[in-house]
């Protein structure tokens, strides 16, 4: 059903992706070879459709805890990645914004998944009753 918690939870996701992408200024690693800014953009576009579909698939709860857990790995990844630029750098204070939007996506991400998983125990101890 789409009236569960979790669709609260990846519209939250969805919100603080665009909201960064809109409101903080762009990132700039002037010390790394890589394209950042253009990365960091894909990465939250990404953040924001990856979770707004799987807020559409809320019929089939196995589907998205494994999408869940992928866009999870995700953000370990954009996370510790964000982390060893920042360590790379002097001036990590002016970055912190940048570091906080994967880790409030992972908050996000474990509370969705435990209420899917909820969902799940629910509907499987329905079917014992029956």
């Amino acid at each position: 059903m789409i009236q569960r918690i979790q669709t609260v939870f990846f519209l939250l996701i969805s919100i603080v992706s665009v909201f960064v992408f809109f409101f903080i200024p762009p990132m700039d690693f002037s010390d790394s070879a890589f394209p950042i800014p253009f990365l960091w953009k894909s990465y939250l576009i990404f953040t924001a459709v990856f979770a707004f579909l799987n807020l559409l698939m809320f019929k089939n709860r196995k589907a998205q805890l494994m999408i869940n857990r992928v866009h999870f790995f995700i953000q370990i990844l954009v996370s510790t990645g964000l982390l060893y630029c920042m360590v790379n750098t002097y001036d990590y204070k002016t970055y912190l914004p940048y570091l906080l939007t994967p880790l409030l996506v992972i908050i996000l991400l474990n509370l969705s998944s435990r209420a899917i998983r909820k969902d799940e125990d629910l509907i499987r101890s329905i079917d014992r009753l029956r």
